[in-house]
């Protein structure tokens, strides 16, 4: 009967024990990322009778196991709310005693340091990023720097555009004996009037943009054009602005033609263009007269077929509009020929003088394709800007992968017969920037938007992981540390091996049913209540023995 007794204290001991879990439960039904605990039961040894008879001798508490059910998500106003949805851990550090501990609650700012800290001054770990934004694959302390980025110069610019394959080729034209016709264009280089030949497409250069230079031009451009035996002779008289043209090849031709213009060292100088044009007859004379002011210099925006403003960055975060200039050439055995031109306007050149600084040549075939590029020319080693950068800015322009890359030639620039447009034009340059806001991703990410309009990745937020979770250990304050039943933890990216994704703006709320708990307060309360009874019976039993000898 003496077991009675003890089996009924073990029932009010056990129920007891469920009635402080149940209580703890309905205490922290407002406490962030909280997870609730039961208490599970188990009988003790039985004592034995006769044969398979057994009587048992109350009930222990077996285990309190947590439960890491998800809990309700609440929307917040501050950034650095974050939950988890799915299983992990965030990581926060102890600064006192240089421990990791492991919570599910996410509230967290930003402390004086800028380090990201739960109210407890605890710092979430994660993984920094450089200044360039790449992430280093070491956890530690998440800092949120409020201070501005350092400016980008321009290195690339990606250029997406279709040029009308109907674009007439510009220029000066005149026709020699055997119809090959010259246009007059830029190379981008340090000679600034060119002869080019249409038909087979060499490219002949003058010295330096001057009358002279231009009559040494024609006569290499007119023998390469002949290919025969025949010989030019080709003079500039400064006093008259007369070219001549003579064929030395025991003929007498002979053409004339007036320019009216003094010699020229103006860099913005791309070519000439010309009213009319003459034809060197073979085996005759044939003098043609062009009328004064027939020739003109022509800068840019007077051969190009199209333009378009492509603004960069210097050295120190200065914006500077530069002015693309894209001319239809020549046809060449692949295809139509175009050249480009970079200039720079007055006041931002280091030279006070609108410039070109930049060119080359894109080519493209008979589908439309870029079939190739040539290497950018500059004027000087590079773009001079005004403002205190660094000279000699050499910046790249892509145009597409080209059939010559083993590309399709039609992932960038094409030529077709449409209107000329830019469908998508990019570079890498930028200027200083404040930090604005922050966002941060499912993935964890931390991403900075700054005043200059950059994103910037500042770091990433980790996630840990455990074999068994329901191993951890409760530390106070929504934290729990690693034990031998829980292995230890395995730390990554939020969404990979397993782990959940960080919901920003988010808190996670208790997982407690308060319900369901007062449903079990019920019941733990009837257990007490019916373990009382047995002792409260066994007492009285024994109390009818003890009479029994009156």
């Amino acid at each position: 009967m003496n077991s009675a007794l003890f089996t009924g204290i073990s029932g009010i001991n056990a129920n007891m024990s469920v009635l402080s879990v149940i209580g703890n439960n309905v205490a922290n039904v407002n406490t962030t990322g909280f997870k609730g605990s039961r208490a599970t039961f188990s009988d003790i040894l039985s004592q034995s009778l006769t044969g398979n008879s057994q009587i048992g001798l109350g009930v222990s508490l077996s285990a309190i196991q947590k439960s890491f059910a998800q809990g309700a998500f609440e929307t917040t106003g501050n950034i650095l709310d974050m939950a988890v949805s799915g299983d992990g851990f965030f990581l926060v550090q102890d600064p006192a005693l240089n421990s990791t501990l492991y919570t599910r609650a996410g509230q967290f700012s930003i402390d004086k340091n800028g380090k990201v800290v739960n109210p407890d001054g605890y710092e979430l770990q994660g993984y920094l990023a450089d200044t360039s934004g790449a992430l280093q694959n070491t956890v530690a302390d998440l800092v949120i720097s409020t201070g501005s980025i350092a400016p980008n110069a321009s290195t690339s610019i990606s250029i997406e555009a279709n040029l009308d394959s109907n674009a007439p080729i510009t220029g000066f034209v005149f026709t020699t004996g055997s119809n090959e016709d010259i246009y007059f264009s830029i190379d981008g280089g340090t000679a600034w009037l060119t002869a080019d030949l249409v038909t087979d497409g060499s490219l002949v250069s003058a010295g330096a943009n001057t009358g002279a230079a231009v009559a040494v031009a024609l006569k290499d451009a007119l023998e390469a054009a002949n290919g025969i035996a025949d010989t030019y002779t080709v003079t500039f008289d400064d006093q008259t602005g007369l070219f001549t043209i003579n064929n030395d090849a025991g003929n007498a031709g002979t053409l004339v033609l007036d320019w009216s213009h003094a010699n020229t060292t103006s860099e913005t100088v791309l070519g000439f263009t010309a009213a009319s044009s003459g034809n060197i007859a073979a085996g005759a004379s044939d003098t043609s007269d062009v009328a004064a002011g027939a020739f003109t210099l022509a800068k840019a925006g007077d051969t190009s077929n199209f333009t378009t403003p492509v603004t960069v960055y210097d050295s120190l975060g200065n914006a500077h509009v530069l002015t693309m200039y894209f001319r239809k050439d020549s046809l060449g055995a692949t295809g139509n020929i175009w050249d480009w031109y970079a200039t720079v306007p007055a006041t931002d050149s280091t030279s006070g003088v609108e410039q070109i600084q930049a060119s080359g040549t894109i080519t493209f075939n008979t589908s439309g394709a870029l079939y190739s590029e040539s290497s950018v020319t500059y004027a000087t080693g590079g773009f001079d800007f005004t403002g205190g950068a660094a000279q000699d800015q050499t910046i790249s322009f892509n145009y597409g992968t080209s059939v010559a890359e083993g590309g399709t030639g039609k992932d960038g620039s094409t030529q077709y017969g449409t209107d000329s447009g830019i469908s998508a034009l990019t570079q890498d340059g930028y200027s200083s920037g404040t930090l604005r806001s922050i966002s941060i991703g499912q993935d964890g990410v931390i991403l900075g938007v700054y005043s200059n309009g950059r994103d910037l990745t500042l770091g990433q937020v980790l996630l840990a992981s455990f074999a068994s979770q329901e191993g951890l250990k409760s530390a106070g304050s929504n934290l729990y540390t690693e034990t031998f039943n829980s292995g230890q933890p395995i730390v990554g990216s939020p969404g990979s091996s397993g782990r959940g994704l960080v919901q920003a703006n988010t808190l996670e709320l208790s997982n407690i049913d308060i319900a369901q708990q007062f449903v079990n307060m019920i019941t733990a309360q009837r257990g007490f209540q019916a373990s009382s009874r047995i002792i409260t019976t066994t007492d009285e039993l024994l109390a009818e023995l003890v009479n029994l000898k009156r």
